[in-house]
């Protein structure tokens, strides 16, 4: 499972302004790069389980074609930014996009949900697909993963649910589901 990105301004998002935190995250201070990132899916919570090797690759340069100021954006985050837990959350978010790319090929993150909607974000433009991403530095992904799983649940009236979980330093770094009325 590859992911290049750039491929992120193909959604009405765009998620600008989490390329550079997942830059920062994944490769540090490089500008040009890739991170492999163990995931594990499942498209509907009945299926069993499957496994793969995420690998997110950047180029800041042709990031730059459709974000002018990444350059800027990324020195800050290395130098001026101590916010891991909020860089972690967005890097998360891009691994989420990147998986679902893979998992439910043609999925788009269309719109950020509102809070309270117990979702963090719309999928495919409309309002009854929805997944909700948390990512953290640290931490055991089964348990993230359940107390995420179980806040989707009290949402059941969605055709489609998704929950994302990532976590930097751990093994499989991701899980990600389906949970599918």
């Amino acid at each position: 499972m590859n992911y290049d990105l750039v491929w992120l301004f193909g959604h009405p998002l765009r998620f600008r302004r989490f390329i550079p935190s997942a830059i920062v995250t994944f490769g540090g201070e490089r500008n040009v790069g890739q991170c492999e990132i163990a995931v594990a899916w499942k498209g509907a919570s009945a299926e069993e389980p499957r496994s793969a090797t995420l690998t997110l690759m950047w180029d800041v340069a042709a990031l730059q074609r459709h974000y002018a100021e990444i350059e800027e954006e990324l020195e800050i985050l290395r130098t001026r930014d101590d916010d891991r837990a909020t860089q972690v959350m967005e890097a998360a978010v891009l691994v989420a996009v990147a998986v679902m790319s893979h998992v439910e090929p043609g999925t788009r993150f269309t719109r950020r949900s509102d809070t309270g909607t117990r979702h963090d974000y719309y999928l495919n433009e409309t309002n009854d697909e929805m997944i909700e991403v948390a990512g953290r530095w640290e931490g055991g992904l089964p348990g993230l993963f359940e107390e995420k799983r179980s806040q989707s649940e009290l949402n059941p009236t969605l055709r489609k649910r998704w929950v994302s979980v990532t976590i930097v330093r751990g093994t499989p770094r991701n899980q990600t589901e389906g949970l599918h009325a």
